[in-house]
Order: structure tokens, then C-alpha cells, then sequence
């Protein structure tokens, strides 16, 4: 069987400020005030005493989430998913469909990294042995270029900076045991051009973030904890 992981974006790009427990994700997974700091590839690095990482075979995947830039002027609706406010600092609002397609680059993007370098099978259901991913671009800036147009000639939605965030979550239990983040500029790696279109660079940056995490799952799945190194 195939096996699919998953998650979203973050380092290699430009290392960026730390994230605190009380990072705004969108949501608040239970037991997250248990969680305790520690020193890992992630600038946020924070793991429950009782996690138990070697127990888990396989992974399931949740839905990406996106949190726009908290200034005050923009907000996502939670019902209808469309990203609300104004305009600030040269900020933009991408429309409802470009944030379904930002969902979809990135979740494909983490699931073929995390399928190629973890050892964690898919699962549709969670239960005592599942690992259950939940990732987020969280703080999200989106800015826009006259460089980067669509085929009418609109100016074209660009993710400036982010946190990326990957929740690990017991699939028995619902309690987190995990969360690892930082926040990243959104670039294309040094010498290359950025290609027009929709969402350019988005795929190298979700790359660089899954591939760290990958690292980090294959580390805790022989017995290790996030904070150890390599």
C-alpha cells in the first residue's frame, strides 16, 4: 500500500521569529497546556511527557487549515471559509477558490514528501495506533505583484510569510503530543525565478517544511523524541 503522510510549509526558505504555546491556529487542541518546550529542528518545538511516538504505524491526514495575519482587518469566516476584511500594508485578500487550490498544493505537496520518506502507512479512520497530522498556515501575509498575473491579467494572490504549524494528535485519545512550528518567509531558493502563476514558491515552501518533518517522524518512530538530534 501506498503510503500517504501529511502536512505544510517552513524552513530552508528563512528562519523566521519563534512561535509561543498560544499560537493562534484556528483551533485549540485538547491537552495543549500540557505540552512541554523543547529543542528541535522547529523553533517551536513543544511535546507531551507522555507521548509515546514508537506506538504509532500509521498516519492520517486532516484538512489544511489557514489563518490569515491577525492585524484586525481580515479574518477567516469559519462557515463559508472565505477570508474576510481589508486592505492593510499592502495585504490582499485572495478569493474563495485561490485558498481551496492554496489547500490543495499544499496537502499534496506534504502527503508525496511524508510518502516517501516515513515508514507511517495511511489511515482513514483514527484509532489506538494512528498518529493524526493536523497542519496550518497560520498568521498567513498575502500580498500581490505585477509580476505575477492570471491569463485576464489580474494580479495573482502570493503568500508573503507564514507559520507553519503540524499539530501530531493521539488518534485515541484526541489529545495532542506534538506541535511543531515556524514562521517562514515565502521565497524561491536562491538563483531562481519565481514562476508566474498560482501560488509560486508555495510548493518549494511546503516542501522544505515537510521534509523537516519527516525527518522528525522517522527520528521519534525508532524510539526518539523531537528534541534529539540526528
Amino acid at each position: 500500500m501506498k503510503k500517504v503522510v501529511l502536512a505544510i510549509l517552513l524552513m530552508a526558505c528563512m528562519a523566521g521569529m519563534g512561535v509561543a504555546k498560544n499560537l493562534n491556529t484556528g483551533y485549540e487542541p485538547e491537552g495543549l497546556d500540557e505540552l512541554a518546550k523543547q529543542k528541535g529542528t522547529f523553533k517551536t518545538t513543544l511535546v507531551s511527557p507522555e507521548a509515546d511516538f514508537p506506538r504509532y504505524t500509521e498516519i492520517r491526514l486532516r484538512q489544511v487549515l489557514v489563518v490569515v495575519d491577525n492585524s484586525g482587518t481580515q479574518a477567516l469566516d469559519n462557515s463559508t471559509g472565505r477570508l474576510l476584511g481589508g486592505r492593510q500594508r499592502q495585504s490582499v485578500i485572495p478569493e474563495y477558490d485561490e485558498v481551496v487550490e492554496f489547500k490543495r498544493i499544499v496537502g499534496e505537496v506534504i502527503a508525496a514528501k511524508l510518502a516517501q520518506s516515513t515508514a507511517l502507512e495511511p489511515a482513514v479512520d483514527a484509532g489506538p495506533n494512528t498518529l493524526v497530522l493536523q497542519p496550518v498556515v497560520a498568521d498567513a501575509v498575502f500580498t500581490s505583484s505585477s509580476k505575477n498575473k492570471s491569463e485576464d491579467g489580474r494580479e495573482l494572490p502570493i503568500l508573503s510569510m507564514g507559520t507553519i504549524v503540524f499539530d501530531l494528535i493521539d488518534g485515541e485519545t484526541g489529545l495532542i503530543v506534538a506541535r511543531l512550528a515556524e514562521r517562514v518567509r515565502c521565497k524561491p531558493p536562491k538563483g531562481a525565478e519565481s514562476k508566474p502563476g498560482a501560488w509560486p514558491n508555495l510548493a518549494y515552501w511546503t516542501e522544505c517544511a515537510a521534509a523537516d518533518l519527516a525527518r522528525e517522524l522517522e527520528r521519534v518512530q525508532v524510539g526518539g523524541s523531537p528534541n534529539q538530534s540526528s
